[in-house]
C-alpha cells in the first residue's frame, strides 16, 4: 500500500505556517533553522475492483520536520494503517520514512522557487504485510511560480522505487493553489504515476487549508482517479502545528 499525503502551495510571502499537506504535490519551501513541524492526518482510500472492494486506512499519519539552516531540513514519518478486503484485514504500523529536503533556489522572475527531496522507505519496522523487501529510495524536483499575491503553481517530478522491482515508478504532479484570504486557501491538483508494462494512473484532488492561528493550520481534501470515478475516492484530513525554536 502507498498512501501518499502532502502540500498545499504558498504566495509569494510564505505564509506563517507552510505545510506539506494535504496535496500531493510538495512545495520547495524549507522549515527556519530549529523550527520542528509536525504534519498529522488521517485518510480513507476506497477502490472497486470488478467485484473486489479495498478499503485502505490511515487512522494516524505523521510526518516530522526539522530545519537544520535556511537551506535544508531533515523529516521522518510513521503511518498506522488498515487494509481490507474480502479476503484479508491489517492493520499495523507502515515503514517508516526518512528523508531530507534541500533548497537549490528561490524563485527570481520566471525562474521558479525549487528544491531537491529525497526519501528512504525502511523495510526493518512495521507489519511484515506492508514493508518492501528491500530500502526503498524516491527521488523528487520540487518547483514553485507564484502568478499574483494570491495565485500560484506547483509542480513536481520524481522517480519511486518499491523496494521489489529495480524499474522505478515516474511521478508528476501539477498544482494550482488560491489564497481566498491570508488564512483560508484552496487547490485544485492533477497528479501521475507513470510505470512500465502498466497504464498511466492519474489522479485530481480538490481541497483547502485554514490557519487557526499562526502555527496551526487544519486541512481537508479529497481525491479521484480519472480512470475510473465511479470506483475510486480519498478523504483526507489533517492538522499541522508548527513550534518555533
Amino acid at each position: 500500500m502507498c498512501i501518499s499525503l502532502v502540500v498545499k502551495s504558498q504566495t509569494i510571502e510564505i505564509p506563517a505556517i507552510s505545510a506539506d499537506r494535504p496535496g500531493v504535490a510538495t512545495p520547495p519551501f524549507i522549515l527556519d533553522k530549529n523550527n520542528l513541524q509536525i504534519e498529522s492526518g488521517a485518510a480513507y482510500e476506497r477502490m472497486m475492483n470488478g467485484n473486489i472492494l479495498t478499503e485502505n486506512i490511515l487512522y494516524n499519519t505523521t510526518l516530522l520536520r526539522f530545519g537544520l539552516n535556511k537551506n535544508a531540513e531533515i523529516r521522518i514519518q510513521a503511518d498506522y494503517a488498515q487494509i481490507k478486503t474480502a479476503g484479508q484485514n491489517i492493520t499495523g504500523f507502515n515503514p517508516i520514512i526518512i528523508g531530507t529536503k534541500f533548497l537549490i533556489a528561490e524563485e527570481k522572475g520566471i525562474l521558479p522557487a525549487t528544491a531537491f527531496l529525497t526519501n528512504i522507505t525502511l523495510p526493518y519496522i512495521g507489519e511484515k504485510s506492508f514493508r518492501p523487501e528491500h530500502i526503498s529510495p524516491s527521488f523528487y524536483l520540487l518547483m514553485q511560480n507564484n502568478i499574483t499575491n494570491a495565485l500560484n503553481i506547483c509542480y513536481n517530478v520524481g522517480l519511486e522505487y518499491d523496494g521489489s522491482n529495480a524499474e522505478p515508478t515516474e511521478f508528476a504532479a501539477l498544482c494550482l493553489g488560491y489564497n481566498i484570504t491570508q488564512k483560508l486557501s484552496i487547490f485544485a491538483e492533477n497528479y501521475n504515476y507513470f510505470a512500465n508494462h502498466t497504464l498511466p494512473q492519474s489522479y485530481i484532488d480538490l481541497g483547502g487549508a485554514y490557519n487557526i492561528r499562526r502555527n496551526l493550520q487544519l486541512d481537508l481534501s479529497g481525491n479521484i482517479s480519472l480512470q475510473d470515478v465511479a470506483n475510486y475516492y480519498m478523504l483526507n484530513i489533517g492538522l499541522s502545528w508548527r513550534i518555533p525554536k
